[in-house]
């Protein structure tokens, strides 16, 4: 059953979604409530081409800097991923200084849209810089918050990636256990750093990667994790168990290909299917980089959702490889999303 089932209402809730990225945030939004995204906001070309790809015919405000929320289609559920790079560790954290600091927007947006429910998603470094400014804002505007901050690990990923996630709701009105306890009920729910496991995890996707080269000339970013790529010949005897698309899987070989990552790497296989190759040729003497289809992996997402050719037409594959691993380095893990909003929920005793 879904919140509108729940309502009586024959409308379906409609999400309005704020620096959207390839709308790994609205999906998990999405398979949560049932509800449909009408409204994204997003400037990044290679985001739009996703987003235009993904979501045809849901219109792009594009520039919430110069919107004019009066002419705003008002929605039921709001979300924003916004800019982490204020507040990240791996930058320079110069907060609201950085001309990237998008937050005083969005609260306006919040403020005149009145949604039913807010979502947001930042890095955690976000906790010891300017969070405490988000929850003075919403709550100035009406609105209590939950947060929670969770690793893309803790649903079985084989990298880190923490995130803070925060729902808010109008004060009073107790929002976040009616719209969670109107849900699908969480089927399969597990509490979230049981999937964790042990083993070696890689280092998660940034923009960064889309430099091609080991950035910090060492094994903490992906490029100087997977490059140069081991190789080792699959087969032999040992051929238990095998992998999801029906293949026998040589244990001692995966550990070889992978090395220490090879624990974390079958975990997220076992979760969200086989690996594909991590790297690609660059058609340059035989060197290789990282290949966008692996970090779109990494991200749990279904397969192609950033990489399908059928985006970037019209794109040179260079540019197009670029734009998918900065979209794919800025982009939300659903699994992760929707874990956090259902620990959430459970919180208040919303879900069985």
């Amino acid at each position: 059953m879904t919140l509108a089932d729940m309502l009586g209402g024959d409308d379906m809730l409609t999400i309005g979604s704020l620096a959207t990225g390839y709308g790994g945030l609205d999906l998990a939004v999405e398979r949560l409530t049932g509800a449909r995204t009408v409204w994204v906001s997003e400037v990044d070309p290679g985001a739009c081409a996703i987003l235009e790809y993904r979501f045809p015919g849901v219109p792009n405000l594009g520039d919430i800097t110069r919107a004019y929320w009066a002419r705003v289609e008002p929605v039921d559920i709001f979300t924003a991923g916004y800019p982490c790079q204020p507040f990240s560790h791996a930058g320079r954290r110069k907060g609201t200084d950085d001309e990237r600091h998008l937050w005083p927007y969005i609260a306006t947006a919040i403020l005149a849209l009145r949604p039913r429910l807010v979502v947001l998603e930042n890095v955690a470094g976000h906790l010891s810089l300017g969070f405490g400014d988000v929850l003075g804002d919403l709550a100035a505007i009406g609105y209590d918050a939950e947060w929670v901050s969770l690793r893309a690990a803790d649903v079985g990923a084989c990298h880190g990636r923490r995130r803070v996630f925060v729902v808010a709701y109008p004060r009073g009105e107790r929002g976040l256990e009616q719209w969670l306890a109107a849900s699908q009920q969480a089927t399969g729910r597990r509490p979230f750093g049981e999937l964790a496991g042990r083993g070696r995890a890689l280092p998660t996707p940034t923009v960064r990667d889309v430099k091609g080269h080991n950035q910090r000339r060492d094994d903490t970013c992906l490029t100087g994790a997977l490059l140069p790529t081991p190789r080792a010949t699959r087969g032999g005897s040992a051929t238990e168990p095998t992998t999801g698309n029906g293949h026998a899987r040589n244990l001692g070989a995966e550990a070889a290909r992978w090395g220490d990552y090879a624990a974390a790497i079958a975990r997220h296989e076992h979760l969200y299917g086989p690996a594909p190759e991590p790297t690609e040729p660059t058609g340059k003497g035989g060197a290789q980089r990282l290949s966008p289809r692996f970090t779109e992996w990494l991200m749990c997402l279904p397969a192609g959702w950033v990489t399908d050719p059928a985006i970037w037409a019209g794109w040179t594959p260079t540019k197009a490889r670029n734009a998918q691993l900065k979209a794919l380095g800025n982009g939300v893990v659903p699994p992760q999303a929707l874990a956090a909003l259902q620990h959430m929920a459970a919180r208040h005793g919303a879900l069985a």
